[in-house]
């Protein structure tokens, strides 16, 4: 008889991210918010401009109520010309990330945008962004999340007053060819961080929206998991792994 083929044991040292998490040797982390408790609210008419519209189709005319959840936007989603979600390579959304701290910014000023200079102390103290790597945002706006008028944050003109990147810090981004970015607030108008009339985001960057738990994760190191629906269409629902190293 031959002999029975046994399993040869793994090393938590040998094994990649999946494997020790699979063996219990890492911890995973769900950066998913849940879809039971979405924060719906009144979105504020905006000024029409000729000829443009939102993802749904919303031209600025009236109110526009508007779901948050986790979202995925596709590459260059705010421009012509782009990809859609399904057209993404899965390899792609199997990525490291980093995660750029401004909680304490945004306690003094809800709307701060990070600014290349955080970026570069990010660096000095853990190294350079590596190349096609995810950047996160940790803005501590998630502890909004169950208050939907404190989480849009409008101001009296109807106007997102939230939290994000500046256009010098997604230059700088550009600059160390990021895969993506992510944020634990929304993306006013749905797809670019801060300002999405001025702003264009790294080429080739995917965008993640209403990310939770970014505190649980340390400035470098984690691994991401990101599985969005298969839509062909320039943003979807996504849930959101992350292994622990």
């Amino acid at each position: 008889m031959a002999a029975a083929l046994l399993p040869l044991p793994v090393s938590p040292v040998e094994a990649g991210a999946l494997e020790r998490a699979m063996l219990g040797k890492a911890a995973i982390v769900d950066l998913t918010q849940p879809a039971e408790r979405g924060v719906k609210t009144p979105e504020q008419p905006r000024p029409e401009t000729p000829g443009e519209g939102n993802r749904q189709g919303h031209t600025g005319r009236g109110p526009a109520e508007r779901d948050f959840e986790t979202r995925l936007h596709a590459p260059g989603a705010a421009r012509q010309g782009t990809r859609t979600v399904a057209q993404i390579p899965f390899r792609e959304l199997l990525v490291a990330a980093v995660v750029v701290d401004v909680t304490q910014q945004v306690l003094q000023v809800p709307e701060y945008q990070a600014t290349a200079e955080d970026l570069r102390a990010w660096e000095r103290k853990n190294g350079r962004i590596p190349k096609q790597s995810a950047v996160l945002l940790r803005t501590g706006w998630a502890q909004r999340w169950s208050d939907a008028v404190r989480y849009a944050n409008h101001d009296p003109q109807g106007i997102p007053r939230v939290p994000g990147f500046s256009a010098a810090a997604l230059v700088f981004l550009e600059e160390r060819q990021v895969g993506g970015l992510g944020l634990d607030v929304y993306l006013p108008g749905g797809a670019t961080p801060g300002d999405p009339g001025s702003l264009v985001v790294p080429s080739g960057a995917w965008r993640l929206e209403n990310l939770a738990n970014l505190d649980r994760l340390p400035v470098k190191g984690a691994k991401l998991i990101i599985a969005p629906l298969r839509l062909e269409a320039a943003s979807a629902p996504v849930r959101v792994i992350a292994l622990l190293p």
